[in-house]
């Protein structure tokens, strides 16, 4: 029995309290007028703060009265029991007069002083008060404060007492207020109806629920389902078990209270444990920031005081609204699949019973149900389908309850992850975090218990699986089930059915309207007190009502989970694989190994599943005999394979099953090591399982329940133990009772059974976890300590991080943060570090484990002593063991093959046993690795050799290799896994090559770090070494050089002082400060100071390695002269680039030239060759003053003549103002002076120059009003009869001599070209004189930098300045190293979007090459067809220039495509001009400790001749095998030829020299062996010495060149012929468009069956083919495996291999295969002759058009650079399908298929890769009379013949059609204009400019005033991405309207504007979105 009531409280308004002017204390205006009793009671004590819940909003005063309103809220004291205050709101009437003092900040009313009776006036403070209404009315209430939920029983005896209150009825309030509190009496739970009266002749009833555990909902849930929807009640029902914050708000109290009651009844089974509070006052609204859950509930009014909460579900219930915030992490997990679709199915069939037949024809006339449900029943319905939620969810959770004490009092927990594994739930976040929830733990320790009062959830979990079977079969019984469910739920509230009418008092309708109410009288509390206590005395001596309690029974199983080694069949797991893993298993044990091992590869992959891994878990188990079992070391190693292979396929679902039950068998298996054993333990601990703590907690407690019941196990066989029949599962019958029958048993007994027994049982339990502690512990120890834990150094320290985060321990866990050590080097004492870091470890677990189960603190004080102890001796054993372990033979590994050498190679380092990988390639080889070997490194290579894995492929041989100077980036990488051995490497290393090779090794396991780490290093060392002669090209390879050590001053930083100094300076120069002139000589001059050319924006380009580079290169001068004899000087005009400058006349006076050696001591040019060529009118003084206005002193040189007299010419960008300079300023007047004495020495160089080429008439100051642009434009717009006149010309030779025959043509004007003059239009009329009917072409191109200032042309030198783009040497790098990735990708990259072909593309690499073919096409072009000079001043004239002029000459010239004539090249171009070999390659021993990247500028020259010889494979003399031959020994060090940056380093070595006396003797003589250099001492480098210093002498060898290498084995081999090769004298026009490229073979090919195949005497490229073994024979080929070219040799190399084997069968003397060649004699057949069709023609003129083409867009970009901002207009794209072949307007290649672009202006038609490359103009816009144009630019307007006009039709696409600037000031054309506001850039201030927005021009521009007509700027409106509203910023006016704001943000920047008003703001903004759309 129990009290109805326990408190009654009248609350009124507290007028005695003033306000005080300290606004930070809040003070509360109700107070507690009258409480019964006044005493508490000694059960439940008053709760204090009623009044703040009272009037949640406040007490505040009104001016009506209000009618009562009545409410209940929930408070919830210390112990967690909750109060119900029923509270009842009236209001009272106050006669007052209020004042208030004027506050600013607040205007609030609030009293100051109240006074009952007549108003009076109160003291006027501050001068001013403010008089308000007399009367006012305040709230009072009447509050019922009870620990049973009976609002509306409350609700009635409260209306009792307000209607005798309010009508003065003949009832004493005490009276009644008594009989609530003390003689009304409510019986438990179960108990019957109560009827009663309080005393006013009222009838009432009460009913309490039948079960104590079920919640009364009512309609509450119904209600909550009604207000928000199915959907939004699941959502918040998943967040609430989540522990979520859930916030509900609405204008009702009592809404708040039902919705919150409503949430909470759902999750029943579970017990909401957080914060309750369903009306939150307001003066508390500060609660909702607490970090912990809660369910809450305030007023609509306060939404302002959530609007901040960040992590609070707001629900408003009145809108039906659920508001999750996006800021909230982790988000809400919903229900797993299933659950969640057929809920909502299951609630939408209650709520909308005729949802189902709403869309049928004839729906069913029967009713869904024979009665019409009431609300309170659907509510009830509702709830049974969630309590079957539940029941679902949790199936078999009684399987996991893990019982860990019986006595003195159960204590249970649950397994979790053997409960989410079981029902393979693992990934379902809903339910990992239900189960890690303190609901969770409530849960388990309410209903964990077996013996305990059972309710409805026990008896539908029990039998939920017998009820979803018949669901299964029969659908109609869903809703059956459901409503019977929900019938009991209902007589849980109503078990009556008949109803008691009641009587209830209630007050007229408009009583509260009344004036003259008197107030609440004052309760006379005597009285109440004597009620009461006579309703105590009179309840004690008669107790009416006996309480119905729940007997304790056993709580049935319910449906079980599987046990741990039980296996289900699958199809995934067959019984065939099954009984392969058992019978292979038995083989083990019966010790048939060699059948064992046929199966293990079919094991490995059954281990795969997870039914196979449980079953080798038992099979295990069932040969365990003992607690040791020996094993020899096959069998050993085998399960030990098994164990591992297990463990590591195992997921979460049965990761804690599989390890726990191998967990005692990693210490019985074990084998025999001479003295020791080795058990299992110590080769299965590199698995993350065993370093989780929540794993050994789970498994510990397992066993610990496994000892407990048998401990009463055996004490039950002592006594006949009869089991009831609730013992009994219903699913499973068992032979032997469980743990938790056994508990339950126990429990039930539990009163009858003795003290004494009842200590004794206890004192065994504790025994029983103490023993298994200790058990525990030691198991801890072996898998936790490593067995090379003593092995100092030989491993990096173990990070031993337990998860332990998860675990579902009850304990207080500790901080799980271990220390961790350094690893910058291993102490002696790392074994103690780490067994002190295992102990600790085990501490915690101790301390967790035993503090949940009860031992006694001196146990757990024994087993902390205990631990160090057991660590210590476990590490002092493994020593041994570790020691016999690595003494022990493994399996017999393949043999290490040693690889082949080179003359002088040597292996540096002993070989490392290791695998070659697989890496990201898709070849046909990736079959043959793995590959098991051995690493070597030897002087010149890293080689790995093996054999592969795959025993199919086994007897094949894997090399691969690269020189070790080629190294770009050495990676250390870490577990590595084979496949085929099921194992993981610790150790590995990733070596990519500029070779285009990529090694991707494992170490094996006898492997030490030790020696990686040797390895690595002298890795490092041999890349980087330390001087340039420890190269391998000068360890073996030629002549002795007895000299000294090369001319250098002091080694690098070899002072402090000298560090200094460079420091300063390299910082001073990245700041921006300039190095002063030097007062002293030196060799190379400081750099000048720039000029308006552009030159600094030109050193900019280039990446902070150059610049690093470049201070080296000039910093490193010598301080001494270099000293030369005439002898030296004459040997060096002997050398093979001055000999082909004498071939092309550059030594004849009449030419204008001479070759000039004052660089001979390279004091003028330290990186030029000490032989150029110079103008003959320029003495040598004058070429020193040159230099110094030269970037590096690199002059601008001619090096190449053509035979129409056109020179190209080669330079660097220049210091001062110089000619060029001129060209740029110039303002294309013709008012200069043309006195040459006027200009600078440059100048005057530049002009002797121009002198000596071909020039049409002489150097006047002629006014020429045509423009330029046409004038040079004329010889490539030549008409098709001239082109094949001028190419079909018998020229045999480019030499001079040939020119000289066309001098006399040469020297007059060219009647074409003044002819196509005539036909062109100028704007302005006709010629103003006759003198300009004469036109000349430019006599000279300089293509120049890009980024200088654009260039017009200057008419009195004929000479043309254009900027150009080009590949500088950052983006060459960056593309370089994007092809290195897609040709050799580390790993498999399995992305769509990443193909091969997709890299290659992204890599930009074939556009390099497509901008090196146009660039030097247009050189081309404008010397053969313009017969123009050309000048190339880029950069510093070693990169893109020698590029550039090579591959110009070799267009030009046939002589250098044939062998001899391409050394020449090279040896000139590359060489002799300073190309930076060694810093591009990153060969300079200076560089070992910077970064510098590799540059790939030589490989791109290589790869811009493959791509010409592919498309003209007739015209060189040597093929495709001798470019990759060239590229690979570029950077292989093992030639000489480029290991340096220029000339004078050779010289200074003695290289030079010595090649300079070579040149006078024999081939045979120069390269026999080195014993020939005795003979002369004088020309043997013996200068050396006598311009050095002589007190050390060195003995280097000077290696070989590489062209001599080629020389030597071309004459014995055809390696490097092309037998297509075809004499011809004709230039070269290859197409440069990225579809007529293609990716050099040399990038992805390789041979691993021999390594690269460029080591000729590696791979026996020169030893002749055996004809016998290739006839009547079947060769196998496989492609990257195999040389093709000497398995599958042409037709050539075979017949002439044929006629050797036939002459040395025949004993005579063999000839060389040249003179063979050269011999033949071609057959005599009748010439053929072919007319050429139109198409014909066509076809073979569209290659040179587009060359022309091409050349023409070069130069008109360049032109038109300065005015393609101002006077184009782009494109504007979008999608189009082309259903018909179309051609693209760019590439003219085919345009089909639906991925296309169109022009929406112009309608032209683009690839969509040609999109960006397109630069033209969109031909919309015509050029019309009047308007802007370029100036020196006319609109050409006709054409003479198809290919010209073809020509022309391109030039005017490409060029010609500009965007016409419009007048600013025609109307049309300005959509919107007005006055703005605009922010200028980075720290500028707010300016009003006038705006004008043209639609037309799609362009926002700005002017200073409306009057201006000079643009300031504008935005292009392609560029804004939008435009919006902005905040308000301060922009320096006095007011502002905050909305005239705007934003408009474009790719490049954010643009912020300002309107007067938002009115106009609104109107720009969305104009300018009209425009955009």
């Amino acid at each position: 029995m129990s009290r109805l009531a326990d408190y009654f409280v009248v609350v009124g308004y507290d007028n005695d309290k003033e306000r005080t002017n300290d606004e930070s204390t809040q003070i509360s205006c109700g107070k507690i007028v009258q409480r019964f009793p006044e005493n508490d009671w000694a059960d439940t004590s008053f709760i204090e703060g009623i009044e703040w819940f009272c009037q949640p909003l406040g007490w505040n005063l009104s001016y009506e009265k209000q009618e009562p309103k009545f409410f209940t809220s929930v408070l919830t004291d210390i112990d967690a029991n909750k109060h119900y205050c029923a509270c009842l709101s009236f209001h009272e009437t106050l006669a007052i007069t209020l004042n208030k003092i004027v506050d600013e900040e607040d205007e609030t009313v609030l009293p100051s002083k109240f006074q009952t009776g007549c108003a009076s006036s109160s003291t006027i403070t501050n001068n001013i008060s403010i008089s308000h209404h007399s009367v006012m009315y305040a709230p009072k209430c009447l509050v019922l404060i009870s620990r049973l939920d009976c609002a509306e029983t409350f609700k009635n005896c409260l209306g009792t007492i307000y209607t005798v209150y309010v009508e003065n009825l003949p009832y004493a309030l005490e009276t009644l207020i008594g009989n609530i509190l003390g003689c009304i009496q409510v019986p438990s739970p179960g108990g019957p109806q109560v009827r009663f009266s309080i005393g006013a002749g009222d009838k009432q009833s009460l009913q309490i629920p039948q079960s104590p555990s079920l919640p009364v909902t009512g309609t509450a849930v119904y209600f909550v389902f009604k207000q928000l929807g199915i959907k939004n009640v699941l959502i918040l029902l998943c967040a609430v078990m989540t522990e979520n914050k859930v916030l509900f708000h609405s204008k009702s109290y009592s809404h708040l209270t039902e919705s919150c009651k409503a949430l909470v009844a759902l999750m029943y089974p579970f017990r909401y444990t957080h914060v309750y509070i369903p009306i939150l006052p307001a003066p508390l609204t500060e609660v909702l920031s607490t970090p912990t859950p809660f369910i809450m509930g305030i007023h609509s009014s306060l939404q302002s005081e959530i609007s901040d909460l960040l992590d609070v579900i707001v629900v408003d219930l009145d809108g039906g609204l659920v508001t999750i915030p996006e800021s909230l992490s982790p988000p809400v997990p919903i229900l797993p699949s299933p659950l969640w679709e057929n809920t909502q199915e299951l609630l939408t069939m209650i709520l909308f019973p005729n949802l189902s037949q709403a869309d049928l024809a004839f729906p069913s006339l029967e009713k869904p149900t024979n009665y019409p449900k009431s609300e309170a029943l659907i509510d009830k319905e509702l709830r049974a389908i969630f309590m079957r939620l539940f029941s679902q969810l949790l199936q078999g959770y009684r399987s996991c309850l893990t019982l860990i004490r019986i006595h003195p009092k159960p204590v249970i927990t649950f397994h979790k992850a053997g409960f989410l594994g079981a029902r393979d739930l693992i990934e379902s976040e809903f339910l990992y975090r239900v189960l890690d929830s303190m609901f969770f733990t409530t849960f388990v320790n309410e209903r964990g218990p077996p013996w305990r009062p059972s309710d409805a959830w026990d008896e539908l979990y029990s039998s939920m699986n017998e009820v979803l079977k018949s669901e299964a079969n029969n659908k109609n019984l869903i809703a059956q089930h459901i409503q019977d469910l929900g019938k009991i739920l209902f007589e849980n509230e109503c078990p009556n059915p008949v109803t008691y009418a009641q009587k209830v008092l209630r007050p007229p309708d408009g009583s509260f309207h009344r004036i003259h109410q008197p107030a609440f009288p004052r309760i006379n509390s005597e009285k109440v007190n004597v009620i009461i206590n006579e309703g105590i005395k009179k309840n004690c001596i008669s107790q009416r009502f006996i309480a119905v309690r729940n007997q304790n029974r056993i709580i049935p199983m319910g449906p079980r989970l599987p046990e741990v080694l039980d296996v289900r069949p699958n199809l995934l797991n067959s019984a065939r694989r099954l009984e392969v893993l058992k019978t292979c298993v038995s083989y083990i044990f019966e010790n048939k190994i060699a059948d064992a091992r046929k199966l293990v590869p079919a094991v490995m992959r059954t281990l795969k599943h997870r039914d196979a891994r449980l079953i080798l878990c038992r099979e295990l188990f069932g040969y365990v005999n003992g607690n040791k079992a020996v094993l020899d070391h096959q069998q050993f190693d085998l399960i030990i394979k098994f164990m591992n292979k297990t463990l590591q396929n195992s997921t979460g679902i049965d990761e804690y099953t599989v390890a726990a039950a191998l967990l005692p068998m990693s210490t019985i298996f074990c084998r025999k090591l001479s003295t020791v054993y080795q058990f299992a333990y110590t080769c299965i601990q590199d698995h993350p399982i065993w370093k989780n703590l929540q794993f050994w907690e789970s498994t510990f407690y397992q066993d610990v329940q496994t000892q407990i019941k048998s401990l009463y196990m055996l004490h039950t066989r002592k006594s006949e133990h009869n089991k009831e029949s609730n013992c009994v599962l219903d699913d499973v019958p068992l032979e032997e009772p469980t743990a938790l029958e056994i508990t339950a048993e126990q429990m039930r007994k539990s009163p009858s059974i003795e003290e004494e027994n009842k200590k004794e049982f206890a004192q065994s339990e504790e025994s029983t976890l103490y023993s298994q502690a200790i058990h525990y512990a030691n198991r801890m120890v072996s898998l936790l300590i490593p067995p090379d834990v003593n092995a100092v150094g030989q491993k990096p320290k173990t990070s031993f991080r337990l998860d332990d985060n998860h675990s579902v321990s009850n304990s207080i866990m500790g901080s799980h943060s271990l220390s961790e050590h350094s690893d910058e080097g291993f102490e002696e004492n790392d074994a103690l570090e780490v067994g002190g870091t295992v102990g600790k470890i085990i501490s915690r677990f101790i301390d967790r484990v035993c503090t949940e189960g009860g031992v006694t603190s001196e146990h757990i004080r024994n087993l902390h002593d205990m631990v160090p102890g057991v660590v210590h001796m476990h590490i002092e054993s493994l020593e041994s063991v570790y020691l016999e372990s690595k003494r022990h033979p493994h399996v017999q590994k393949p043999k290490i093959q040693a690889p082949c050498l080179l003359p002088g190679e040597e292996i540096v380092t002993e070989h490392l046993r290791c695998y070659l990988m697989p890496d990201g390639r898709e070849d046909d080889v990736q079959c043959l690795i793995p590959a098991e070997g051995a690493i070597f490194l030897t002087n010149y290579r890293v080689v790995f050799k093996g054999s592969p894995c795959d025993p199919l492929a086994c007897e094949q041989t894997i090399i691969r290799a690269f020189p070790i100077s080629s190294l770009l980036k050495e990676k250390k990488i870490s577990v590595l896994y084979l496949s085929h051995l099921d194992q993981t490497l610790p150790e590995g290393l990733q070596l990519r090559s500029s070779t285009f090779q990529l090694l991707k090794i494992a170490f094996d396991t006898e492997v030490t770090p030790e020696m990686i780490d040797g390895f690595r290093k002298t890795l490092c060392k041999a890349r980087h070494p330390v001087d340039e002669f420890e190269h391998f090209a000068f360890q073996s390879y030629g002549t002795i050089i007895h000299g000294t050590a090369p001319l250098k001053t002091k080694e690098k930083y070899s002072t402090l002082k000298g560090f200094a100094k460079k420091t300063l300076l390299r910082t001073a120069k990245k700041a921006g400060f300039k190095q002063k002139g030097q007062a002293k000589r030196k060799l190379l001059t400081s750099s000048l100071d720039f000029d308006t050319m552009g030159t600094t924006e030109t050193v900019e380009t280039h990446s902070l390695d150059d610049e690093l580079e470049e201070d080296e290169f000039e910093t490193n001068t010598d301080s001494l002269p270099r000293l030369l004899t005439t002898k030296d000087i004459e040997r060096m005009k002997e050398r093979n680039y001055v000999k082909d400058w004498k071939r092309l006349g550059f030594d004849e006076s009449q030419n204008g030239f001479r070759i000039t050696t004052l660089n001979s001591n390279y004091s003028l040019c330290r990186s030029y060759p000490a032989v150029f060529v110079s103008p003959t009118q320029i003495t040598d003084t004058a070429l020193i003053q040159l230099g110094r206005s030269y970037k590096s002193q690199r002059i601008p040189t001619p090096t190449w003549r053509h035979r129409n007299g056109a020179l190209l010419i080669r330079g660097s960008l220049p210091h001062s103002k110089s000619v060029i300079g001129m060209l740029k300023n110039s303002t294309g007047s013709n008012t200069m002076s043309h006195d040459v004495t006027n200009y600078h020495e440059q100048d005057k160089y530049f002009i002797a120059l121009i002198d000596t080429m071909p020039k049409t008439i002489p150097l006047t100051l002629a006014q020429y009003n045509m423009s330029g642009i046409n004038l040079s434009m004329s010889s490539l717009l030549l008409n098709s009869s001239e082109e094949h006149h001028y190419l079909s010309r018998n020229d045999t030779s480019v030499t001079p001599e040939v020119s000289r025959k066309f001098k006399s043509t040469l020297g007059t004007n060219d009647t074409k070209v003044s002819n196509w003059g005539d036909s062109l239009k100028r704007k302005g009329g006709t010629v103003k004189n006759c003198a300009a009917t004469t036109y000349r072409k430019m006599r000279l191109y300089v293509l120049g930098e890009k980024s200088q200032t654009k260039s017009v042309v200057n008419a009195d030198l004929c000479a043309e300045f254009i900027p150009v783009d080009y590949p500088d040497i950052r983006h060459s790098r960056m593309a370089f190293k994007k092809l290195m990735r897609a040709c050799l990708p580390s790993s498999i990259i399995n992305e769509s979007d990443q193909t091969f072909a997709k890299n290659v593309e992204q890599s930009d690499w074939l556009q390099q090459i497509s901008s090196l073919l146009q660039l030097s096409g247009a050189v081309v072009d404008l010397i053969d067809l313009q017969e123009s000079s050309v000048m190339l001043s880029l950069e510093d004239g070693w990169d893109i220039t020698a590029q550039v002029s090579s591959v110009a000459q070799l267009c030009l010239d046939p002589f250098y495509r044939t062998i001899e004539g391409f050394r020449v090249l090279i040896e000139k171009e590359w060489i002799a001009f300073g190309h930076r070999f060694a810093h591009r390659s990153n060969l300079k021993p200076a560089h070992a400790s910077s970064n510098i990247a590799f540059a790939p500028t030589f490989l791109q020259f290589l790869d811009v001749v493959f791509q010409i010889q592919k498309q003209f494979p007739m015209a060189f003399e040597f093929n495709e095998f001798y470019i990759r031959f060239l590229a690979y020994h570029t950077v292989s060090c093992r030639f000489r030829t480029f290991l340096f940056d220029c000339e004078v380093e050779r010289f200074d070595l003695g290289i030079a020299s010595v090649e300079d006396k070579r040149s006078s003797m024999s081939t045979k003589h120069l390269l026999g062996n080195s014993k020939c250099t005795n003979g002369s001492d004088d020309e043997n480098g013996g200068y050396i010495n006598e311009i050095r210093n002589k007190s050390t002498v060195n003995f280097n060898r000077i290696g070989q060149s590489i062209f001599d290498y080629i020389e030597r084995q071309h004459g014995k081999s055809q390696i490097f012929f092309n037998f297509m090769y075809c004499t011809q004298d004709s230039v070269l026009r290859p197409q440069n468009c990225l579809a007529a490229l293609d990716l050099w073979p040399y990038y992805t090919n390789e041979e691993l069956a021999q390594g690269p195949p460029y080591d000729l005497e590696l791979t026996n490229a020169d030893d002749e083919i055996d004809l016998s073994e290739l006839k009547d024979k079947r060769i196998v080929i496989s492609a990257g495996y195999d040389n093709i070219e000497k398995s599958d040799p042409n037709t050539f190399v075979f017949l002439l291999s044929e006629l050797k084997q036939a002459e040395t069968e025949r004993g005579h003397l063999y000839q060389k295969w040249q003179q063979v060649w050269n011999n033949l004699e071609l057959p005599q057949t009748e010439k053929l002759t072919r007319k050429s069709s139109l198409s014909s023609i066509l076809l073979q003129s569209h290659g040179k058009l587009q060359h022309k083409r091409s050349t023409l867009e070069i130069i008109m970009k360049g032109r038109l650079s300065g005015y393609q901002d101002k006077y184009f207009h782009p494109h504007r794209f979008e999608k189009h399908p082309y259903t018909t072949p179309t051609n693209c307007n760019h590439c003219t290649k085919l345009l089909w298929g639906p991925v296309g672009y169109r022009c929406m202006d112009c309608g032209n038609s683009y690839h969509e890769k040609c999109t960006e490359l397109s630069v033209k103009n969109c031909t919309k816009y015509k050029a019309v009379d009047g308007v802007v144009v370029p100036p020196n630019v006319n609109i050409s307007q006709g054409d003479t013949s198809s290919i010209a006009s073809s020509a022309a039709t391109t030039a005017r696409t490409s060029s010609h059609h500009f965007y016409n600037q419009f007048s600013s000031n025609v109307a049309e054309n300005r959509t919107h204009e007005g006055h703005l506001y605009k922010r200028g850039a980075l720290l500028k201030g707010w300016k009003q400019r006038w705006f004008v927005l043209d639609s037309i021009k799609h362009q926002l521009r700005y002017y200073d005033s409306i009057e201006d007509s000079t643009c300031k700027g504008f935005i292009d409106l392609a560029e804004v991405q939008s435009v919006s509203a902005a905040q308000p910023a301060q922009i320096g006016t006095k007011r502002i309207d905050e909305k005239g704001f705007f934003d408009l943000k474009t790719c490049k920047r954010n643009y912020n504007f300002y309107a007067v008003n938002a009115n106009l703001a609104q109107e720009w903004i969305e104009k300018i979105q009209a425009c955009l759309q």
